[in-house]
């Protein structure tokens, strides 16, 4: 390569997406398989829009610093398969495209707000709830209970539900604010990155959206709670109307505290000196690209560990029947090729029940509902219910779809007898040593007649 030649600018946000591929993939998979929302789609959507408009004020000399970051990422994100999970592989993956972008972007143009929408292309919010969802929960319910004692209710907080002088409220997912939280950073990274607001002024508000969703997400569950209690009154669908009133109020002031920060017309960051790379330099970078991207095909199929037999003694009667053995199904015979522990599907008569039994706390052990979700059935009508022996609670919801509705119940139970409805309670109690293991996640799914 001449000392002339130069690779044009846009190749240098194509190699390192092209490089990838395999995280794409999994991305796209996991967005679109029904465990996930798929939010990530439309971040991607607005960071693709912001980055064609500004593509012609891109610097015609990429800078050096940023495309050697770029390079680094990209080979942390496509060799560290079997060290790493896909997710924080795939948040390299995006650091790395957009190191590519920095090394190409004008001096006025956000760095911040780049990187926020990328990571936010990401399917990020199953694993926010199993992570994060409990404790936000707990918060959410604590600071409700608070404000509701204040208004002369009597309640009392039992983990993340409410007792509402005698009547349990369910503190579900949705309360958490994850979801809240995710629309309103990403109004927030997409309008900084359209009113090119500096980095510094973004960082100064951050904060304060963080605290503007929190007060919103508890505000919005003491207003659910007094219309769960038939405190407010009103007809059914006032719920989901409480909820879109306070979810458009949060987004709203989020748009007028980032667009608040906006630089004035005319106003611009000082150029900056690139230091260029030299054509030996781009044709190295450029090849360690190439060969990233052929890595997965070079290397061939990778070859999954067979499963490690378990020699599991599964119950032979629950609640008072007796159980007969079923075979796993195709989707929980792959499912069972990477689950931490054992399987086993049963029958009862009257109903499915499926047990999965592990030593660790671990990720994979999910709630059901995703499962369903993935099987393409829509989840509706979730509670909190007593088990049929009062040991403890359980989450119900309906599946819908082929076959005709399902009525699942699931909970978790601890060697020492305590059981969790909630897989994210159980998890930060295990990992705390709360809850001793092994641990038995049971789900019975049954028609509806």
């Amino acid at each position: 390569m001449s000392a002339e030649l130069r690779l044009p600018g846009w190749a240098w946000l194509l190699l390192p997406t092209l490089a990838l591929w395999p995280l794409w993939l999994w991305s796209a998979r996991r967005l679109s398989d029904g465990s996930d929302d798929p939010y990530g789609v439309v971040a991607l959507g607005a960071l693709l829009l912001v980055l064609w408009r500004e593509r012609r004020v891109f610097v015609a000399t990429p800078r050096r610093g940023w495309l050697l970051a770029a390079g680094l990422l990209a080979a942390l994100a496509g060799l560290s398969q079997g060290l790493w999970s896909p997710l924080p592989r795939a948040a390299l993956g995006v650091l790395a495209v957009l190191s590519a972008a920095m090394a190409l972007r004008a001096p006025a143009q956000p760095r911040l707000a780049w990187l926020g929408l990328g990571l936010l292309t990401l399917p990020l919010l199953s694993s926010l709830q199993f992570y994060l969802g409990y404790p936000l929960r707990l918060l959410t319910a604590e600071v409700s209970a608070w404000l509701l004692r204040a208004g002369g209710l009597a309640v009392e907080r039992q983990g993340s539900a409410l007792d509402v002088a005698g009547q349990l409220v369910m503190v579900d997912a949705p309360c958490s604010g994850i979801q809240m939280a995710w629309v309103a950073y990403f109004i927030a990274f997409a309008s900084a990155a359209w009113l090119r607001l500096s980095d510094s002024s973004l960082v100064r508000r951050l904060p304060l959206l963080g605290c503007l969703v929190l007060a919103g997400n508890i505000v919005r569950n003491s207003l659910l709670v007094l219309q769960e209690t038939g405190r407010l009154g009103g007809p059914g669908w006032l719920h989901e109307a409480i909820g879109l009133l306070v979810f458009a109020a949060v987004c709203a002031l989020v748009l007028r505290i980032v667009s608040a920060g906006a630089p004035a017309a005319g106003a611009g960051a000082k150029g900056v000196a690139a230091v260029q790379m030299s054509a030996v330099w781009q044709g190295a970078l450029a090849l360690l690209f190439v060969l990233l991207g052929s890595w997965p095909l070079l290397r061939g199929a990778a070859v999954e560990p067979a499963p490690v037999a378990q020699a599991v003694e599964w119950p032979q009667r629950f609640a008072g029947r007796e159980l007969r053995p079923l075979a796993l199904s195709p989707v929980e015979l792959r499912f069972a090729a990477q689950f931490p522990g054992a399987i086993g599907r049963f029958s009862d008569g009257e109903r499915v029940i499926s047990l999965r039994r592990v030593e660790r706390p671990t990720r994979k052990l999910h709630p059901s509902s995703d499962c369903f979700r993935g099987l393409g059935f829509r989840i509706g009508t979730q509670a909190l219910e007593r088990r049929g022996d009062a040991s403890g609670l359980q989450r119900c919801f309906v599946a819908s779809g082929e076959g005709g509705p399902l009525r699942v119940c699931e909970y978790i139970e601890d060697a020492a007898g305590r059981s969790f409805s909630d897989h994210s309670a159980w998890y930060w109690s295990a990992l705390a040593g709360e809850s001793p293991g092994p641990w038995l996640a049971v789900t019975t799914a049954q028609p509806l007649r």
